[in-house]
């Protein structure tokens, strides 16, 4: 059974002792609420932060924060027992790289970053309802979807770039209003199909008796794919608002 969150994913290449202590629902729910809560610290407090500081070591900081990120969830997936760590790593640097973007765009759209922290609170909810009421279930088939259409968009962006290398002005030709909207959809719903098999992983995890430090692989998990939701909602809310501004 694969996942679509390469966090998750890694799982089933691991093998364990059944003599440790066991990852559990709630210990997964609070490690993943923990991190929610440490990445909108920082996320406020970036606005602050940013204020204090030069510009030039701001744009060093946001450069190595995208780094420390990519590190930390490879960390996270190769070496579990510093899940902890590299988990809460993550949520600090995502909120300060994430909570400067959104006060940025702020300025210029106001109530932007508002819209986009309610839509993804909205969409893990309703996802959440969905799974536990077994309305929606991570299947074979969804997972085809999902792996899919990611890999469709993957390679169209690609194709896309190498064509706008070649004629500058195509991008912009194509990258439509309509289309724009039509693609920051897709992923958006892309990533509420993401949570669905997060969470049928996360019941794996628990079933398979996987050891305690897991429950922080599977809140990372859970945290790589809010903050793809709460990005594409962010794009899609600019690209809206900067249509009606005109």
């Amino acid at each position: 059974m694969r996942s679509s969150n390469p966090v998750f994913s890694n799982l089933e290449k691991q093998t364990f002792q059944s003599n440790t202590v066991a990852a559990t629902v709630s210990g997964i729910s609070i490690k993943t609420v923990l991190l929610v809560v440490i990445t909108l610290i920082t996320g406020f407090s970036s606005v602050f932060i940013a204020q204090a500081m030069p510009e030039g070591l701001l744009i060093g900081i946001l450069i190595s924060s995208g780094i420390f990120t990519f590190l930390s969830v490879l960390l996270a997936m190769l070496i579990p027992k510093i899940a902890a760590p590299a988990s809460i790593l993550y949520a600090v640097f995502q909120g300060f790289t994430y909570g400067l973007v959104s006060w940025i765009l702020e300025i210029y759209y106001p109530g932007v970053a508002s819209i986009a922290l309610l839509g993804t609170g909205i969409v893990f909810a309703v996802m959440f309802t969905l799974y536990q009421t077994g309305l929606l279930r991570g299947s074979n088939l969804l997972r085809s979807v999902v792996f899919g259409t990611l890999l469709t968009v993957l390679i169209g962006s690609l194709v896309i770039s190498i064509i706008g290398l070649v004629n500058p002005g195509f991008i912009e030709g194509f990258f439509s209003y309509q289309v724009t909207v039509g693609i920051s959809l897709i992923l958006i719903v892309m990533g509420a199909l993401m949570l669905t098999l997060d969470f049928d992983r996360a019941d794996n995890i628990v079933r398979m008796g996987l050891p305690k430090n897991y429950e922080w692989t599977a809140a990372l998990g859970f945290m790589v794919t809010l903050i793809w939701i709460y990005y594409n909602i962010l794009r899609l809310a600019v690209t809206v608002m900067g249509r009606n501004n005109n």
